[in-house]
Formats: structure tokens, C-alpha cells, sequence
């Protein structure tokens, strides 16, 4: 018997891609076993595809290494296949994170993403979705910080809009946002179970929205008034900005050399993080002294010492059901015309070691 005879066969889809040195949705398709169609729809990510069938085709297409040909795609839909990311600002990491979360998501459609910085700046917000670097995208995703309920209602664009990460209360505009309100309960009762009973809060000094309309703090003051706690205006404190220098500096607002707060919950962990080295600083022990917790869950979080207790908000959800927003919008004519859309998704608390239960 030669060698030849002993050589592994190789599929005859794979072997004509080698040859021409590009795979075509044809090779993938004889494959996998499956119609040209349903590699389209696998790839395009426009149609559900059974499971078993769907790993057919993805491990085809890993063995062909097939690409698609995105300028193809563009021709034939008239669509550009991107995306606009209105961000305030990616250096910061909660946002550089989910900034992350939403290019992942686009690539798995084959959609390319299009980065605009706000800088949290609110006629920059406005004007996002008109911007001419996102002129030519399919829509926008957009994460605002300044922007309040009328803005909202008078956006309007030449592409769909998503408002990602918080929600507007009139339902003008798509959005996708975690349960906020929800989140803020389950920190209050977290902090509550560990004995804690004169709470602070540092509010984002970033926005133009009261707290009243947040939902992060109506929820977590909702849990204080389930046991009958209240919340002095004198234990909130709104930092300038999203930074854990703004927080510390908030912290120290608290009068650190003679606290009367036993635990302090930080609309954002870049403030948290900040607060802890305040406290650290000020010779208060966290959690002995005071539990800290923030939200967002961003890695740093995972490796301060002690560790922040936080919420995670669904930053992988959030970018995806976004993406998958945008990319419904613009299949017909008739979803461009739906009613606005407002998705929630799930959240986690996240314990770490800036809490424990009181012994």
C-alpha cells in the first residue's frame, strides 16, 4: 500500500477552497450537509438556526476558514453593515468595557462599529446620532450620561437609535437596560442582612438626571423604608465625576474622622474604588468599619483590596440584545416603523470582600 493510500481524506468542498485559496458559502454548504441559505442565515445571524445544524455549519466553516465578504454583503443589502457606538468616553473602564461588550457582538453579525466620544458633553450627546462620523452607519447605539426625557423625545436621526444602559420613561426610543431599580433593592437588603443600618450613597455628579430618577438609588431607598430606615440628604453625596479620584474626594464629604455611616453604596465602582482608599486612608477598616459596594462590576472590582461587593448590570446582554436591536430595525421596512422597543435585562450581585455579615 502507497502513502498516498494512507493519506487522510479530504473533503472535496475543503480541497477546491484550498486550490482557489477563498471558501464560498457553497463550500460550506456541501460541508456542513446543508443549503447555501441556511449558511447565510448562520453567518448573517438572521434567522434561527436548530443547534445541531448551526455547529455544523460553524465547525465547516472552521475548517474551510471560510470568511465572508463583507463589501458583497454591503452591495446587495444597500445596507453599510456597521454601526454607530456613541460612548463618553472609552478610557473610562466601566464604559471601555462595555465599549468591548458591543464590538463583540457586531463581529459575530459580520457588522463593523463605528467609535464616537461623547465626553459626556450634553449637546455632543444630542447630537450623536447626527454626527458625520456616524453618517453613513445602519444605527446607533447610544450611551448617555447628560441627556434627560426631553431630550429624548426630540431625537431624531436618519438611523434607528438604541438607547443602551438606561431607559427613557416616556418609551420614545429603543432601549436595553438592567432592572436598576431592582438592583438598588437588592443592595439595600444585602447591606441590611450584614447588620448594616446608617447607609451613605455617592451619586454620579455626570448627569443631569435627579436621583429621584434613577433607579439604582429609588430601589436601594426603597429597601431602607422595607425595615423602616430613611435616608438623610446630609449621607448623599453627588461626586463630580465617574472617576475614583471624585470619589475619594466624595468620601471625605462624609466627614471620615467622625463617620456616621456604617456602609456606603457607590453608584458606580470607579467611585467605590475611589471611597476605599479614602477610608483605607482615613484609618476606617473596610468591611470592620463600613461595607462598601459599588456598581458595574468592572475588573478592577475583582482585584482591590478588599474586593468590591458590586452589581454586575449584564454588560454582555445589554451589547448584545443592542446589536440584535439595530440589526431588527433594519430588516423591513415594517420594524423600522414598530413602536419603540424598551428591553431589560438581568443583573447579579456580586459579593465580594468589602461586605460580611456583623458577628
Amino acid at each position: 500500500m502507497t502513502s498516498a493510500q494512507h493519506a487522510p481524506r479530504v473533503p472535496p468542498a475543503a480541497g477546491r477552497a484550498g486550490r482557489r485559496g477563498t471558501a464560498t458559502l457553497r463550500d460550506v454548504a456541501e460541508l456542513a450537509g446543508v443549503s447555501i441559505r441556511t449558511v447565510s442565515n448562520v453567518v448573517n445571524a438572521s434567522v434561527p438556526v436548530r443547534e445541531p445544524t448551526r455547529r455544523r455549519v460553524e465547525d465547516a466553516i472552521a475548517t474551510l476558514g471560510y470568511r465572508p465578504n463583507v463589501a458583497a454583503r454591503r452591495l446587495r443589502s444597500g445596507r453599510a453593515q456597521a454601526i454607530g457606538l456613541a460612548v463618553p468616553d472609552v478610557t473610562v473602564p466601566y464604559f471601555r468595557e462595555l465599549a468591548d461588550a458591543v464590538l463583540a457582538a457586531a463581529r459575530e453579525r459580520g457588522m463593523a462599529v463605528v467609535v464616537e466620544q461623547t465626553h459626556g458633553d450634553l449637546e455632543r450627546e444630542r447630537a450623536a446620532p447626527l454626527s458625520p462620523r456616524l453618517r453613513h452607519v445602519d444605527g446607533v447605539i447610544l450611551v448617555a450620561v447628560s441627556l434627560a426625557e426631553a431630550d429624548f423625545m426630540a431625537m431624531r436621526g436618519p438611523a434607528p437609535v438604541v438607547l443602551a444602559g438606561a431607559s427613557a420613561d416616556s418609551g420614545v426610543i429603543d432601549s436595553v437596560t438592567p432592572d436598576e431599580y431592582a438592583a438598588g433593592l437588592s443592595v439595600a437588603r444585602h447591606l441590611l442582612a450584614t447588620g448594616r443600618r446608617r447607609p451613605a450613597v455617592i451619586l454620579p455628579g455626570d448627569t443631569r438626571w435627579p436621583p429621584e430618577h434613577d433607579g439604582r438609588y429609588r430601589g436601594f431607598v426603597a429597601g431602607l423604608a422595607e425595615v423602616g430606615i430613611a435616608l438623610p440628604a446630609g449621607r448623599v453625596i453627588a461626586a463630580e465625576a465617574v472617576t475614583p479620584g471624585s470619589g475619594a474626594d466624595a468620601a471625605r464629604e462624609l466627614r471620615l474622622d467622625r463617620p456616621e455611616f456604617d456602609a456606603l453604596y457607590a453608584l458606580g465602582d470607579a467611585l467605590a474604588l475611589g471611597a476605599l482608599r479614602a477610608l483605607h486612608t482615613a484609618g476606617l477598616s473596610v468591611p470592620g468599619d463600613v461595607a462598601v459596594v459599588g456598581f458595574g462590576d468592572i475588573e478592577q472590582s475583582a482585584h482591590s483590596n478588599p474586593t468590591l461587593t458590586t452589581v454586575n448590570p449584564g454588560r454582555e446582554a445589554i451589547a448584545e440584545q443592542s446589536v440584535a436591536l439595530i440589526a431588527w430595525r433594519m430588516e423591513s421596512p415594517a420594524a423600522r416603523q414598530a413602536p419603540p422597543r424598551r428591553l431589560t435585562v438581568g443583573f447579579r450581585l456580586v459579593e465580594r470582600e468589602s461586605t460580611r455579615v456583623r458577628g
